[in-house]
């Protein structure tokens, strides 16, 4: 079908220029099978943008995106209209845990029928809405369930014990939805998904396995994969997974007969092991990677003793569901605990567990790198309990095995991709080599309907009499815009500290954490002359056009903290080839949310406001320039009179 064609067979739909531009090099990459990175900012249409051209192609595509928020317009609203002008068929793809399990609905009710707590009564009753429900999704599930009670009646792909092992599996809501998403044009996933899809073909070279073979493939909010992709291939270790995977083992034994108390004495060797490990950075080769290793080699040694035992309870037959689960939740935590005891030594990129084929119906897989390749840290979480954490330092390599290498017609695209009008930084995070790259234009008239004001007279951020002199700064600018006011903030002080600042104005004043955030925007949009004060929560997602976003002031500039250990060692890398970590890692990453934060105030043609930032940084650093290209093209002023003037018209 002709492009032009299909987008005029679209009813209602308003040409837009930089639109059709994205959307003519869509179908040139589909048709010269080359990758195409593009940045379409708010109001581009970019959805259509990519959806419009593979359908005219008549290719098949799956499309993951970052936020549930873009699943639902992209379901609710963007492929209904292709299914009504082509006849389109789309679904949506989840992962397991979203389902209501029945196995976990059945034993339920078993531990249940002397006595239950509220919330197994609470899980009881979703339970029964599931076994009458045509797709047991949480989706459709009643309003109001709460994670604590949906976690009884469902699995993670980690424990489910796949096609063998289940008695459930032709009833299975997983599996069924998985199923009738083989059959159609559009799959709708996230980022997660679509990882553990791709590593998954690359390790066992099928096809499809979770979602379908399909044409294309289109990551949309492109800006989020490489993070995804690196938390994906790190480790968390607690106590609590130690224990739960003591509590799976106790299960299998049990099924066969055995007592054992695994799940106490994993979760207590864990607590003691670990009590001497500091919070910080671990390097290899360091003290404290010695004392990681220290710690977590007995409790991998426990490990192995429980797969042996587990091992000689034979095959699995009626007791199949637990001992499948247990030695599959086993496993991969002894594989982790070793990747995380052998830091420093490199290797390729993706690497399947040769200790745990497949099973016979695929479940989630478990993505594994070299040790060498993660950045690993310690925090300190509640009580003083100590977690071993780990990510990807760069995901870039193996994003090119798993993706771009292998699936040649792949789009990624994001309203915030680009870096001062370049996709370079974009290209290297992802791993795409030469791609074909589209930077198109806001559609907005940004010129004339916003203003961007940088404050001159502001002390430095860093400086003692920052906060006050923002606090001073903040109150000029609401009632200059009479309320109608977003303020971001980069800390959670700042937070405290403005809202007591803004008490005494006669605004509704909103605060994160006083109320959900869907409740708080709605009060937002409902209120026009309100005041909302948020963190960088509210960065993405929060959409809210008209006149009850008028004003929209940034504290400071968003870059990230300083002791983030993830950042910290690519930033290491960086400098260790000889490059500045500041101009590779720190800035890209500061330009990026930058765009995001400010991205929230013009979101239609008829918007018009001032986008504030209290940090003279942005205006009067050596690196000012790499920022403000990176942002919508509105009048800098740094007069606070041209804001009144600008409200007052």
């Amino acid at each position: 079908m002709d492009l032009d064609a299909a987008f005029d067979a679209l009813p209602g739909l308003t040409e837009r220029v930089a639109q059709r531009r994205m959307a003519t090099a869509v179908a040139e990459a589909l048709k010269e099978q080359v990758p195409l990175l593009v940045h379409a900012p708010t109001g581009v249409g970019k959805s259509l943008g990519y959806l419009v051209p593979i359908v005219a192609a008549g290719r098949r595509a799956i499309v993951a995106t970052a936020t549930k928020a873009l699943q639902s317009q992209l379901i609710e609203r963007d492929l209904p209209r292709l299914a009504d002008a082509f006849g389109t068929t789309s679904a949506l793809a989840m992962g397991r845990g979203n389902y209501a399990c029945w196995a976990r609905m059945e034993a339920l009710v078993a531990a249940t029928r002397l006595a239950a707590t509220r919330t197994e009564e609470a899980a009881l009753e979703v339970a029964a809405w599931a076994a009458e429900s045509a797709t047991g999704s949480r989706l459709d599930a009643p309003p109001g369930v709460r994670d604590d009670v949906w976690d009884l009646i469902s699995t993670s792909g980690e424990d489910c014990p796949g096609q063998k092992g289940c008695a459930f599996h032709q009833r299975c809501y997983a599996e069924r939805a998985r199923e009738e998403a083989r059959d159609v044009d559009v799959v709708v996933t996230n980022h997660h998904l679509l990882l553990l899809e791709l590593e998954l073909r690359a390790s066992s070279d099928a096809p499809g396995v979770m979602l379908p073979e399909v044409d294309v493939i289109v990551v949309d909010e492109a800006h989020r994969l490489a993070d995804h992709a690196a938390d994906l291939y790190g480790i968390t270790v607690t106590a609590s997974r130690m224990g739960r995977a003591g509590a799976a083992a106790d299960a299998a034994a049990k099924a066969a007969g055995l007592r054992t108390d695994w799940s106490r004495r994993l979760r207590g060797r864990y607590q003691e092991l670990s009590a001497d490990l500091y919070p910080g950075p671990v390097l290899p080769g360091g003290r404290a990677q010695a004392t990681l290793t220290a710690a977590l080699t007995p409790l991998a040694n426990d490990l192995q003793t429980m797969l042996a035992t587990l091992k000689d309870l034979g095959d699995p037959d009626d007791e199949a569901t637990a001992l499948l689960a247990a030695r599959r939740r086993l496993r991969a935590l002894s594989r982790d605990l070793e990747r995380l005891t052998k830091l420093g030594e490199r290797g390729p990129g993706t690497q399947r567990n040769g200790h745990d084929p497949p099973p016979e119906r695929p479940v989630d897989p478990i993505p594994t790198t070299a040790p060498g390749d993660l950045a690993v840290w310690v925090e300190e979480g509640r009580q003083g309990a100590r977690v071993v954490k780990s990510a990807l330092v760069e995901p870039g390599p193996v994003l090119a095995g798993v993706l771009w290498d292998r699936v040649p017609a792949a789009v990624a695209c994001s309203a915030t991709l680009a870096v001062a009008g370049s996709l370079e930084v974009a290209a290297r995070n992802l791993g795409v080599a030469e791609p074909a790259t589209v930077v198109a234009a806001s559609p907005f008239d940004f010129r004339r309907n916003a203003l961007l004001y940088v404050p001159r007279a502001m002390p430095p951020p860093s400086s003692d009499g920052f906060q006050a002199a923002a606090e001073r700064e903040l109150v000029s600018l609401i009632e200059a815009s009479r309320g109608r006011a977003l303020v971001l903030c980069t800390s959670w002080r700042a937070v405290e500290s403005f809202a007591a600042a803004l008490a005494h104005l006669p605004y509704e004043l909103l605060v994160q954490g006083d109320d959900v955030p869907a409740r708080l925007a709605a009060r937002f949009r409902d209120e026009v002359a309100s005041v909302l004060v948020a963190t960088r929560t509210f960065f993405e997602g929060f959409d809210v056009p008209g006149e009850s976003l008028s004003l929209l002031v940034l504290d400071r500039l968003p870059f990230p903290r300083p002791d983030d250990p993830l950042l910290a060692e690519r930033g290491r890398r960086v400098e260790a080839r000889g490059a500045s970590r500041f101009a590779e890692v720190w800035l890209p990453a500061a330009a990026v949310s930058l765009q995001q934060a400010l991205g929230r105030l013009v979101r239609s043609e008829t918007d018009r406001g001032v986008m504030a930032v209290l940090d003279r940084r942005l205006a009067d650093s050596g690196y000012r320039s790499a920022l403000l290209s990176s942002l919508p093209p509105a009048r800098l002023t740094r007069s606070l009179e041209d804001v009144r003037a600008f409200f007052a018209i």
